[in-house]
């Protein structure tokens, strides 16, 4: 592998994300196509990070901006996660998380979450390589304060 370069996405980027998601619903059966510009903004709430190698997407990360009523804070909930097939298992998704985390902060979130099945052994150890812990069955949270 090259460098891998990972970064914030910006508008300009939507239709090459938008063949990288193609790509992930045909390697997963779906057949939903996205008609609407994504949300790419980078003011939120809705964020996607990238990983590149040779100005190719080779990986990506979908979060949200949230706020808690309850807790009065702001965290991020990282929504999709992905890397390509001949990316995996080098790195990418854990530096992916590692930039939602620096995005994170730079944003003034307390806190980054992220749902995963207790069965999707390989996700639960990137999460916990990129220093989230787990909080029950599913929610694994990154502490930014």
């Amino acid at each position: 592998m090259g460098t891998i370069i990972t970064r914030q996405a910006v508008a300009t980027d939507a239709v090459r994300i938008s063949a990288a998601l193609d790509e992930l619903r045909q390697e997963f059966g779906l057949t939903a196509q996205i008609a609407v510009p994504l949300p790419v903004d980078h003011n939120g709430p809705n964020f996607v990070l990238l990983a590149e190698e040779h100005n190719q997407i080779i990986g990506l990360v979908g979060a949200h901006r949230c706020h808690s009523l309850v807790k009065g804070s702001t965290f991020l909930l990282i929504t999709d996660i992905y890397v390509v097939g001949p990316a995996r298992k080098k790195g990418v998704a854990t530096l992916l998380m590692n930039e939602v985390n620096a995005l994170g902060r730079r944003i003034h979130c307390n806190a980054v979450s992220l749902i995963v099945s207790e069965v999707n052994n390989a996700a639960l150890a990137t999460a916990s390589r990129a220093g989230y812990i787990k909080h029950n069955d599913m929610l694994l949270t990154y502490e930014l304060d």
